[in-house]
């Protein structure tokens, strides 16, 4: 059985576009198909996507104090 995934906020979001890229990097480092990159640059751009958007909504708000991906 598949594990379930289930998304609450833009953290999570960010942690499974993560992953996905690394998975499929990792995938594409084996076999060297240039669509599974082409996939894996997507994932990781929804990462960064989500990542601004955090910045961008503590700007406004003042919270997180900070934010995990960038810590890293």
């Amino acid at each position: 059985m598949k594990k379930q995934v289930k998304t609450t906020g833009v953290t999570d979001v960010i942690l499974v576009s993560q992953e996905i890229g690394d998975t499929l990097t990792n995938q594409y480092n084996k076999t060297k198909d240039l669509k599974v990159a082409q996939i894996a640059l997507s994932a990781y751009k929804t990462a960064i996507s989500g990542a601004k958007a955090q910045v961008v909504y503590k700007k406004l708000t003042g919270s997180p104090e900070s934010i995990s991906f960038f810590e890293d």
